[in-house]
């Protein structure tokens, strides 16, 4: 198996959506190693959760084995008809639907949080009361047990 290069995404911005609803992704993020075409979807975790094409590509080759009848591909429907497709404008902005924004309690001033395979976006007083002591790379590594 071919070592298979995936862009990540890393760091905190904070940005601001517009009255359109559109927020800026940081342009690191919009480097010629990321995917242009992104997928919102809500989280538990009051914020949505921003995947490139790519992982949305993975869920379905797993639905295609699933027999229709399964739960499990019933499931991953239901979260395909969640799913808010977009890509970036010419000022590297998206525009995150209002029912998804609402759900996530997003307001005006926000925070993109870099997950590796995926972005948050938070609001920004939420974002901020979650926040703990900062985890260095030896605490992460070694919750992993590496």
């Amino acid at each position: 198996m071919a070592n298979e290069t995936r862009a990540s995404y890393t760091d905190t911005f904070g940005h601001a959506f517009d009255a359109k609803g559109r927020i800026t992704v940081p342009s690191e993020w919009r480097a010629e190693s990321y995917e242009a075409r992104l997928f919102v979807l809500p989280s538990s975790d009051k914020c949505v959760r921003v995947y490139p094409e790519s992982w949305l590509g993975r869920l379905q080759e797993k639905a295609a084995l699933l027999k229709s009848a399964d739960p499990m591909r019933a499931k991953l429907e239901e979260l395909a008809s969640l799913a808010q497709g977009t890509t970036w404008d010419q000022q590297g902005r998206i525009m995150v639907k209002e029912k998804l924004r609402h759900g996530a309690g997003l307001k005006k001033e926000s925070v993109l949080v870099g997950r590796l395979d995926h972005f948050q976006i938070w609001d920004k007083a939420v974002w901020e009361a979650k926040q703990t002591v900062p985890t260095t790379v030896e605490e992460a590594l070694g919750a992993m047990g590496l």
